[in-house]
């Protein structure tokens, strides 16, 4: 969002008037579009949200008798969202830490125009964006809920399978088997026996199929038994937020050919013969998907008519399509293969590139302006000439992965180029303050990267104890790591970029490999430590994880046992068949399991049953005022007493001090954990013996 191309509604609350309209001035003189009201103590303020709409506050913290808690309760009180930044006459740490505690989003000296400049169009970006973000969520959802009514009364046959299992079969899918249940089911149980091999090796080979090759002759079998001919077409989809595949059905009934055709005009432009931009935006999602994990290269060429509305003017509409056309061709014949180009705009084009060499996006797209200020466009009895810009925008691992925001880089770097005259190609380039969630992400993996290779990460351990006397030494692992400067890189700023990277499982292995190494070191000393490994969600959708963990057990000869992997709940239930597989592949090494942030889910035991662990970790949520809280202590003792039950060993991390330890002993908890008996040591130097 520019903020010169949107109206920032403002609420200055000050004891001064006069400080009000200078700073509006000041705004305003920057180019902001401000509309700003004062308001002087609470009354006014509740006043004023009541009758109008506003985006930000900005909230004097010298006025004598209004807070800025007070101000905070008034704006939720209000019922929208609306960012809260404050003014002082001296700022230090102390106000900054307690102002934002209170509600601010930000902090501003009152005699730093600039500063509060920069943070009013930060958070009236913010605001902007939350906004938008909620209306496209319920726009989504509206989305969601019209697709199902169609898949439900479509005459097509549509069924989306996870995993080979049905979870969603539309009617006339269900009629053409003769079963009005099919959630559950089994797809490979509905084929003839003698193409059920056939089927499997299709299923797991999908995913390097083109469009094209993801059909497949098959033998259906219906409920009475009989066979029914038919081609089933595979398509990646999503049902519920959850990645599946969508199958079509389709019988010698189908009329493919009226299909073919009613494809065609669905994908391209019928003016210019190209792509049409929803098509386009299709083939550029597949393509930021590929190039974020590493598979190819690409760039967008984004081209546009110079002067447009002035060539409309003198040739009308009419006349506009000959050009387009015209401009079409002379695109087309100058693109390969590997070059998707579609018709993005009323006079804009745009062209989807896969790289063999950056290079050659920018060589395209500085050899077409010349050629359209050569030709002449023959439209009616007139010759006209026109001229076009082109930006190139280029997509690896640390793009956006919307669609949106990349359409956004061109669209911009080409308006700044025909601000300029036009008539050329330029290439856009990251600005300051630019970087997106998914660029940041892919810092902090180099990072991550970077410090593995360079030996810079660093295992951390911090004991388990028992409360009632159990034999052995228990540590839980976690790492630090260190940037080339020394500096530790915080947990938080590294380990949910890690999860989105792919870079988690890497560190996870990491922490293995090390367990395994200080058991064999310590063995060697007559200790006998379990070490308990979190695993991220990678690391349990991982095939290849157990058969590596084998092989360094193996080679470390040390006792499978020793090695206790920690699962995360949600992570369990979200991917509980890939969870309840790994657990029974490392169950055969004897290696045990934990369940972490254990107790909150609707069933949490039955979890347990599925896959079978040996330990659970309570949620900490429980462990909050634990000494103070009754309700608290009663879940404790209500999820220990089950686990008991179950012979299922229980751990509380989280024992931050005295009072705790002396509430849990009374509540049958196995095991304690948690920086008042010792935070995480580099060292394994806990004495067991003084509990």
């Amino acid at each position: 969002m520019k903020t010169e191309e949107k109206l920032i509604r403002l609420l200055i609350v000050d004891e001064d008037p006069h400080k009000a309209e200078k700073m509006t001035s000041s705004l305003r003189a920057t180019g902001m579009q401000v509309r700003a009201e004062f308001a002087e103590d609470d009354e006014d303020m509740a006043e004023l949200l009541a009758n109008k709409t506003f985006d930000l506050v900005v909230f004097s913290l010298d006025l004598p008798d209004f807070e800025i808690a007070r101000a905070q309760q008034l704006l939720d009180a209000c019922g929208e969202h609306i960012g809260l930044i404050a003014l002082a006459q001296s700022v230090d740490t102390d106000v900054i830490t307690e102002t934002i505690g209170a509600g601010a989003r930000d902090v501003v000296d009152s005699a730093s125009t600039r500063h509060l400049i920069q943070v009013i169009e930060r958070e009236a970006r913010a605001v902007s964006d939350w906004r938008r973000a909620r209306r496209l969520e319920a726009q989504f959802q509206e989305s969601e809920r019209r697709c199902q009514n169609l898949l439900a009364n479509s005459r097509d046959a549509v069924a989306y399978v996870h995993e080979g299992m049905h979870i969603f079969a539309n009617q006339a899918y269900m009629d053409r088997f003769g079963n009005n249940d099919l959630e559950g089911t089994s797809l490979i149980d509905m084929v003839e026996a003698s193409q059920q091999s056939e089927l499997k090796k299709f299923l797991r080979d999908l995913d390097n199929k083109s469009e094209n090759q993801a059909q497949l002759e098959l033998q259906l079998v219906q409920s009475n038994g009989e066979t029914l001919a038919a081609t089933l077409e595979f398509a990646p989809a999503s049902y519920d937020g959850e990645p599946c595949t969508q199958i079509l059905i389709r019988t010698s009934e189908d009329t493919s050919e009226l299909e073919e055709q009613i494809n065609y005009l669905h994908q391209h432009d019928l003016v210019s013969g190209l792509y049409n931009r929803q098509y386009f935006m299709e083939e550029l999602k597949k393509a930021i998907i590929q190039a974020i994990e590493g598979v190819a290269k690409y760039a967008i060429i984004y081209f546009d008519i110079d002067n447009f509305q002035k060539i409309r003017d003198t040739v009308g509409i009419s006349g506009c399509d000959v050009m387009v056309s015209d401009l079409a061709q002379i695109l087309a014949e100058n693109t390969s293969e590997r070059f998707t180009l579609a018709r993005f705009g009323a006079h804009s084009y745009i062209c989807l590139c896969g790289l063999a060499d950056p290079q050659e996006a920018e060589t395209f797209a500085a050899q077409i302006p010349p050629l359209v200020e050569q030709h002449i466009f023959e439209i009616g009895n007139q010759s006209i000439s026109a001229t076009c810009s082109a930006a190139v925008v280029f997509i690896d691992e640390n793009s956006p992965n919307n669609p949106n925001e990349m359409i956004l880089r061109a669209e911009k770097t080409c308006e700044a180029l025909q601000a300029r005259g036009g008539n050329g190609s330029t290439t856009y380039v990251l600005k300051a303050g630019e970087i997106t969630q998914n660029e940041e992400d892919g810092i902090t993996a180099g990072l991550i990267k970077d410090a593995l290779n360079n030996n810079r990460i660093r295992g951390l351990y911090q004991p388990l104890v028992g409360t009632k006397g159990q034999p052995g030494e228990r540590y839980q692992s976690s790492i630090e790591i260190t940037n080339e400067d020394g500096s530790l890189l915080p947990r938080e700023a590294y380990q949910t970029a890690a999860e989105r990277t792919g870079t988690a499982k890497m560190l996870d292995r990491w922490k293995i490999l090390h367990a395994i190494k200080k058991i064999s070191d310590t063995r060697k000393s007559g200790r006998s430590i379990d070490f308990f490994i979190p695993l991220s969600a990678d690391s349990i959708k991982d095939p290849g994880l157990p058969k590596w963990v084998e092989e360094n057990i193996d080679k470390a000869k040390i006792n499978g046992q020793q090695l206790v992997f920690m699962l995360n709940e949600a992570d369990a239930v979200s991917q509980l068949k890939a969870a309840k597989e790994l657990v029974s592949a490392l169950k055969l090494c004897k290696c045990q399991f934990a369940i972490d942030e254990f107790g909150t889910g609707l069933n949490p035991f039955q979890l347990v049953k599925h896959v079978g662990a040996d330990y659970v970790f309570i949620n900490r949520v429980f462990m909050q005022e634990l000494a103070q809280n009754e309700d608290n202590q009663q879940s404790i003792q209500e999820l220990t007493s089950r686990a008991g039950d179950m012979a299922l060993k229980t751990i509380t991390p989280g024992v931050d001090d005295a009072s705790m330890l002396s509430v849990l002993w009374n509540l049958n908890v196995d095991f304690i954990q948690g920086n008042f008996l010792q935070p995480p040591q580099k060292e394994l130097n806990y004495d067991f013996s003084s509990m």
